[in-house]
């Protein structure tokens, strides 16, 4: 059986007084929807609508019962720039009830751009309080959206259980995409966003051309749901997990537009993030963050827009033709398209169903069979004003909002609200799935237009940020650049002028050098070969300017990455001897080139694969050989370690590299023994042997190798942060997400297993240093001051590396463990070894298990606080009583809760209850275990019962 819907007589619901007329036109109604909210509950929709009149007022009016509630007077000439927001507001533990009603007006003499707000407190006695506020802006734009944030998603404020405020924010949104956050109370400013947040992914140049066309807030939980299909990937930017019941941020989803000279309007989706203040502070980021942005198709006139963010639905009107998109993933994709003559406004009612307004009907149509399913004629409202029937556009119907659980629809018809009743089928039940089917659509299509034009080659919309990666990559002029800009690089490096090299790619890379603006593909003409002839040492070098953060390199083509590589490092085949001479090398020490791979990151393995192409085809296990290889070669072209420090922060790492850099920092650290001191004493003894004129040059080596390590000591001296300590900590994070397999097989590769043991030993310090072993019972208050809470994932790092390394040892290693103690160094044989190492293991997890006991003892005690402290703030309201307090609990750990004198009986009447009434209602409340007292004065609500005993 098929289920239609069926439209009513439209009726108007209030007439509305005339706007005064602006400067650009004439005079305006905005309707704006109204929101209710409960303290600890979510903010719901209300059946009130708010109307700002220009030059009037602000109307809030109940749909109901089609009474006007409250009204807000403005000066005559003010008009409104958007619509209002209205939040009523009622406290968990007051019977007063707060109303915030914001407006965003101009001032058509003085051009002055005003933020109000209107706050009424209604109390329990009836009395009104009303206070106003007022915040001046100075955007360019005019303001076009306002909203608040929600109560616990606004980090500015210390929510306590007492409090009764909603302590929310507003979000103002202006035309040329500026983004206010204002105090939900004071309309104090907090922070502003200009409109480059917008502008990052438009083309470049295109921020005085941006233009805001639509904004809705919603829930990043209903975001990922309903845009992303439940995939949270792109919100990375919190620090917490967002869940629909916990963390749930406020975010903005925001439409703009680009109006080009001659052709058509270029739009966007953007989604924003609205970061806490507390955590933009904390992060030292900015309040908005660009989440994700996606192109629309363009369109040469003006839209209106919808937005589902649970269904991930957006519907635009565009001229006739309403358009209705899908977001796939974030990516918008064209569903369905309904053609509708003289279309002026829409509801979306559901999936299924969509409300039209023409100047002369009403109808319920299907976008996805596009059939019409319901229609009524709006000519026979004759309480119009008869000075607007010369004009038919004011005689179109502009269709506000759709109340779904009284499924009413209101609109705005010249100067008057109207409404239309939407009756459901008959057959409907819970479940709407036998709504909007193929039955419903048969002899109810509506007739098509064929299409019979050759379809345009649509142009791609430019982009910065490809153009700015992969500038040309493809065309044969960029070919032909690049040919040329690398045969010059190459001529430099055999010139052996290093100055005129470093500032060629300085321009490719995009980094300023000091006292000179760098080209984007050559050099200036001063330096074209005037210092061919110089020396390559340090002081002919230029100096690069580092950007403050990694994130602000630019992007660069990835062939100038590899050509980089080729040049500073070298690749060595093996000789035919056999010698185990390290494949890789470093021609460039000194350069800047090296510093900014580093630095920038580019020095992953994957990079190096492709810079020696040529010379590593032939050779196996090329990722071990170069993350082998990679650590020890910057350690040897900076001894200070610095550079391998920045190389393990800002590269992506494998197992490999990780584990020869842990034992780089290992051996410096004095940990584990390095084998080239002991290779330098047998070079020294055999140097006693050889002749006279020898010796000199043995003690000159001897001299300059000890005045270089004594500059190293100095400068591990002056450093005030041990510099190899905090990257022995950053390679131990970055190596425990590594597969458990390829580090057991890295461990294998490049450690012995008495440095193995070694490295145990420092997890085992790293037990000890964290607390982890540490009982509670004897940590003394005096020393919990210097104690440093540790992260709560440290533990678990360090366990996983502890089983990595006992499965590298491997059973037969640990099978020959008194061969390997001889020579670890420490002298201690196999029992003393595993006896304090399993004495370690079973204190961590004895603390682990005494973690949890604790939490189950006070987890009780915990919730009894919070509900003690909101009795507390309820008691101090009421009559002051003196009351002799205990320091015991009480029985169950659960506050008393009085009983109330009155009670609504059925019909919403408010009724007295009898003493008798109040007894049996305290004596159902008593647990049975306790005997409970019922006094005279409990019975008249003046205090609770009284405790006689307590047992079973």
């Amino acid at each position: 059986m098929a289920s239609k819907l069926n439209i009513h007589k439209p009726y108007v619901l209030k007439a509305l007084s005339h706007p005064l007329d602006r400067p650009d036109g004439p005079g305006r109604h905005a309707v704006g929807e109204v929101f209710g909210q409960k303290q600890d509950s979510k903010r719901r929709k209300r059946s009130e609508l708010a109307v700002a009149i220009d030059g009037d007022a602000v109307h809030l009016y109940d749909i109901l019962s089609a009474q006007a509630i409250t009204a807000y007077l403005v000066s005559p000439q003010s008009f409104f720039t958007c619509t209002p927001y209205s939040l009523r507001w009622r406290p968990f533990s007051s019977t007063d009830t707060s109303r915030y009603t914001y407006v965003s007006t101009e001032d058509s003499r003085s051009s002055k751009k005003e933020i109000k707000l209107f706050k009424d407190v209604l109390t329990e006695s009836g009395n009104t309080t009303a206070t106003t506020a007022s915040h001046a802006h100075c955007s360019e734009g005019p303001i076009v959206y306002l909203s608040a944030t929600s109560a616990k998603n606004s980090g500015s404020y210390l929510s306590l259980p007492s409090d009764e405020f909603p302590h929310h924010d507003i979000i103002a949104v202006a035309a040329d995409g500026t983004l206010l956050g204002l105090n939900g109370e004071t309309l104090e400013q907090r922070w502003q966003s200009s409109p480059s947040v917008l502008a990052q992914e438009l083309p470049t140049g295109a921020t005085t051309k941006l233009q805001v066309d639509f904004v809705q807030s919603a829930l990043a939980a209903d975001v990922i749901d309903g845009v992303f299909g439940g995939k949270n990937d792109l919100f990375g930017v919190f620090q917490e997990k967002i869940h629909r019941d916990g963390f749930n941020p406020d975010i903005l989803v925001v439409i703009t537009s680009l109006q080009g000279a001659k052709g058509p309007r270029q739009r966007h989706l953007h989604i924003l993030a609205l970061a806490a203040e507390r955590q933009a502070q904390q992060d030292n980021k900015q309040n908005v963050i660009p989440v994700f942005a996606a192109p629309l198709p363009t369109k040469k006139e003006a839209a209106k827009y919808q937005l589902d963010v649970r269904s991930g639905t957006l519907q635009e009107l565009s001229g006739e033709v309403l358009s209705t998109y899908t977001l796939s993933g974030g990516i918008p994709r064209l569903e369905t398209r309904l053609e509708v003559s003289d279309m002026t406004s829409f509801l979306r009612l559901s999936k299924t169903s969509v409300l039209t307004a023409t100047t002369k009907s009403l109808s319920v149509y299907n976008p996805i069979y596009r059939s019409l399913q319901s229609t009524t004629p709006v000519d026979s409202l004759d309480t119009l004003d008869t000075a607007l029937v010369a004009s038919q556009t004011e005689f179109a119907c502009e269709l506000v909002t759709y109340f779904a659980s009284r499924e009413l629809a209101v609109g705005l018809r010249g100067a008057s609200l109207v409404a239309v009743q939407i009756e459901a089928p008959k057959s409907r039940s819970s479940k709407r799935r036998a709504e909007g089917l193929l039955t419903d659509a048969i002899r109810c299509g509506i007739a098509r237009e064929q299409v019979c034009e050759k379809r345009n080659r649509v142009e791609p919309i430019p982009s910065a940020i490809i153009e700015d990666t992969l500038p040309g990559s493809l065309s044969d002029t960029y070919w032909a650049e690049w040919q040329s800009a690398s045969t010059k690089a190459d001529e430099f490096l055999r010139a052996n002028n290093l100055r005129g090299f470093e500032e060629l790619l300085a321009g490719i890379f995009k980094v300023q050098i000091k006292g000179k603006e760098p080209k984007l593909n050559g050099v200036d003409a001063s330096s074209d070969g005037s210092e061919a002839n110089g020396a390559a040492t340090a002081s002919n070098l230029c100096e690069w300017i580092w950007p403050s953060s990694r994130t602000d390199y630019p992007h660069v083509d990835r062939r100038w990455i590899f050509y980089a590589i080729s040049r500073v490092f070298s690749w060595n085949n093996p000789s035919s001897e056999g010698g185990e001479a390290p494949r890789l090398a470093c021609r460039l020490p000194e350069s800047s080139v090296l510093n900014y791979l580093v630095d920038a990151g580019h020095l992953s393995i994957s990079n190096l694969k492709s810079a020696f192409q040529d010379e590593i085809r032939d050779v196996d296990d090329v990722d071990s050989i170069i993350g082998a290889e990679l650590p020890p070669l910057l350690v040897q072209i900076d001894a200070t370690m610095e550079l391998l420090l920045v190389y393990l922060s800002g590269t992506q790492l494998g197992p490999m590299e990780l584990v020869s850099a842990i034992k780089l920092l290992l051996r410096s650290l004095a940990v584990i023994e390095d084998p080239s001191k002991t290779k330098q004493f047998l070079i020294k003894d055999a140097a006693e042997e050889q002749e006279a004129d020898g010796d000199n040059d043995a003690i000159n080596m001897e001299l300059d190798r000890a005045e270089e390590e004594l500059q190293i000591t100095e400068y591990y001296l002056d450093s005030d942060v041990s510099r190899r300590a905090r990257g022995l900590s950053l390679a131990f994070s970055k190596l425990g997400v590594c597969p458990a397999l390829n580090t057991v097989q890295s461990l294998r590769r490049l450690l012995k297993p008495e440095e193995i043991l070694s490295l145990i030993q420092v997890l085992r310090m790293e037990l000890h240093k964290d607390g982890w072993i540490t009982r509670y019972a004897d940590t003394h208050p005096a020393d919990e001051d210097d104690i440093e809470a540790p992260p709560d994932g440290s533990i678990q790092l360090i366990a996983d590396l502890m089983c990595r390394c006992i499965d590298s040892v491997g059973l037969g290693g640990w099978m020959a463990f008194d061969k390997i103690l001889p020579n670890w160094g420490n002298q201690q044989d196999s029992a003393d070894f595993f006896g304090e190492f399993l004495s370690d293991i079973s204190l961590a997890l004895e603390g682990a298990h005494e973690v949890v006991m604790l939490q189950a003892i006070i987890a009780e005690t915990v919730g009894y606080v919070k509900k003690a402290r909101k009795a507390l703030a309820e008691s101090a309201k009421s009559k002051v009583t003196s009351v002799q307090l205990t320091e015991e609990l009480p029985f169950g750990l659960k506050t008393d809760s009085k009983a109330s004198k009155e009670r609504v009986r059925s019909g919403a009447e408010v009724v007295q209850r009898s003493r008798r009434e109040i007894g049996h209602f305290v004596s159902k409340k008593r647990l049975s275990y306790s005997v409970q007292r019922i006094s005279e004065e409990s019975l008249r609500g003046l205090s609770g019962p009284t405790v006689v005993h307590g047992g079973v």
